[in-house]
């Protein structure tokens, strides 16, 4: 039986743990509650599955590849709240020390060691389970990957995103490119909404194939066809820009076999040391330990 690896997009589990827990503080004041909610969410997770292999994706910084690409790239995110800022580090360090792998590497973002991973671990013979609530992911469905959304114990696979997203999984990147994406500040195409992409997806196939055929979207069955026509004219470049931004690399510079993923428990002794220092009590018990 093929082994399963979950990859863990870690970044928005510290988000989402940062902003579900309330105000906590260690013994010396530093803020902790993106690092004790991180706790209990892994700790559940480890229990439950147990899983076989194992690895989290952080983002080493707030600048990638995209920023040179287009400086207002994720523009409107603003910094961090200053308190999350120091819980970095201990949410990286956390997860060390319950024995987890990490990937992380400067200039890309975590969604593009996933995707880096999953194509390494799918020609290596592996099952693998994203574990995330990004729709964007969802460009990798197929064969052998399934995503898990872990807050919502929700399960997407390839043949469900056409009722998620109107869409093929292969066509995820197109349908950003065409729609831009407010959360990542990418343009898209002006005026071209969800179901109007899908549709021009549905009769090219791709984003190529309709600029290769663009005088014959003015003569389809679609309402406003002609300026439709017009606005993907107009919107070549920040189309064609935004496919660029929203496409995930599969070719980040992340080497890992799945031997270096394979999860073994934690060590006792560092985590108990760890939990202890920061006042984390509860958030780091409940793991398989070696």
């Amino acid at each position: 039986m093929a082994p399963t690896a979950y990859l863990v997009d870690g970044m928005a589990y510290v988000f989402r743990s940062y902003y579900a827990m309330r105000p906590m503080a260690a013994p010396d004041g530093t803020p902790i509650n993106a690092v004790f909610g991180l706790g209990l969410t892994l700790q559940k997770f480890l229990a439950d599955h147990r899983p076989e292999l194992l690895v989290c994706c952080f983002d080493a910084g707030a600048r990638t590849f995209r920023n040179d690409l287009y400086p207002a790239y994720k523009a409107n995110r603003g910094a961090p709240p200053p308190d999350l800022v120091p819980q970095f580090d201990l949410c990286r360090e956390l997860v060390a020390r319950l024995g987890i792998a990490t990937a992380m590497q400067p200039g890309w973002e975590a969604d593009d060691l996933i995707a880096t991973l999953t194509d390494r671990l799918r020609k290596d013979g592996c099952e693998v389970v994203i574990v995330t609530g990004d729709k964007d992911l969802a460009q990798l469905l197929g064969p052998g990957v399934r995503i898990w959304n872990l807050a919502k114990d929700e399960w997407w696979d390839e043949a469900g995103v056409p009722a998620r997203l109107g869409v093929r999984a292969s066509q995820v990147a197109d349908l950003l490119a065409l729609t831009g994406d407010a959360v990542d500040n990418v343009p898209g195409v002006r005026g071209v909404g969800p179901k109007a992409a899908a549709a021009l997806l549905a009769e090219f196939g791709d984003l190529d194939a309709i600029y290769a055929g663009l005088d014959r979207v003015a003569l389809l069955p679609l309402r406003g066809a002609r300026g439709l026509r017009d606005k993907l004219a107009a919107g070549r470049e920040d189309a064609l820009l935004s496919r660029r931004l929203v496409q995930l690399d599969r070719g980040a510079p992340c080497v890992c076999a799945p031997e270096d993923l394979r999860y073994r428990g934690a060590e006792s002794g560092p985590l108990d040391a760890f939990a202890s220092r920061w006042g984390l009590g509860r958030a780091a018990l409940r793991v398989p330990r070696r």
